[in-house]
């Protein structure tokens, strides 16, 4: 195959990537290595949370976040910039937004974004993908190119959660959707490139939906929570998203959906 960029590895460029997480920490500080001649950036925006099941209805789950990436000459890019990496959305809650920015002039400005996924807004539906970023004054000067993220599936009042199905334009999924009854299953979630089905939650048991999960190797794609069921009167939560994806939604009677995968950024220079 024509490698028509030479798109860089970590073997061979300085790599450096930045979570939030564990640590509580979000804001970063990133140095342009001396004497990097092209750099390349790659942003996520976080996850959606899923959905609060109620009294009649499973939890809708949330939206995967937008990805952003910029490539360019590195003397188009700032010596010192500041990273923002957004938080994944508890439960009824967007994730935020990650991004770039540097001071200049007399204010800080933000050159590159990857907003967040959303949750859901009404009883039983999906929330939306993040927004894809408009390109900006300094997008012009590289190869820029933001991709939407992928809503979350419905919850129902009658039957299964929503699953999730593959995406046909990112690599990041939704959440699935919460059930609306006893007996019925928690949404599923199909990950891209094949990878296995994060399974159904087992109709009318006591077992939260699944954490989905966030890989790069051997090839990049995350993967959404499932959506949670109901066990008589009391609902399970929807899983964990991976990186970037949703949180799945609350079965019905559930108190809480599943949280929103926390955001990432990715910088390359060489």
């Amino acid at each position: 195959m024509l490698d028509t960029f030479n798109f860089p590895t970590p073997q061979t460029a300085n790599y450096q990537e930045f979570y939030g997480g564990k640590s509580g920490v979000t804001s970063f500080s990133w140095i342009k290595p001396r004497g990097a001649s092209m750099v390349r950036f790659m942003l996520i925006g976080a996850g959606g949370g899923g959905g609060n099941g109620t009294a009649a209805t499973g939890g809708g789950g949330g939206g995967s976040g937008a990805v952003t990436s910029w490539i360019g000459p590195a003397i188009f890019v700032p010596d010192s910039l500041s990273v923002r990496v957004g938080l994944g959305g508890a439960s009824a809650s967007a994730g935020t937004d990650s991004f770039i920015s540097y001071y200049g002039g007399k204010s800080n400005t933000t050159i590159l974004t990857a907003n967040g996924g959303g949750s859901n807004s009404g009883v039983g539906t999906g929330g939306l993908g993040g927004v894809a970023f408009t390109n900006n004054f300094f997008g012009a000067a590289g190869i820029f190119t933001s991709v939407a993220g992928q809503d979350g599936a419905l919850g129902l009042n009658v039957g299964a959660g929503g699953n999730s199905p593959a995406s046909t334009t990112t690599f990041l999924s939704g959440g699935a959707g919460g059930s609306g009854s006893l007996a019925n299953t928690g949404g599923s979630v199909t990950p891209n490139y094949g990878y296995t089905v994060l399974p159904a939650t087992t109709a009318g048991g006591t077992v939260a939906g699944a954490d989905g999960y966030f890989i790069t190797q051997p090839i990049l794609v995350g993967c959404g929570g499932a959506g949670g069921t109901t066990s008589g009167s009391v609902g399970t939560i929807g899983g964990r998203g991976g990186i970037g994806c949703g949180g799945g939604g609350g079965g019905e009677d559930a108190l809480i959906g599943g949280r929103g995968g926390d955001g990432a950024v990715f910088i390359w220079s060489w």
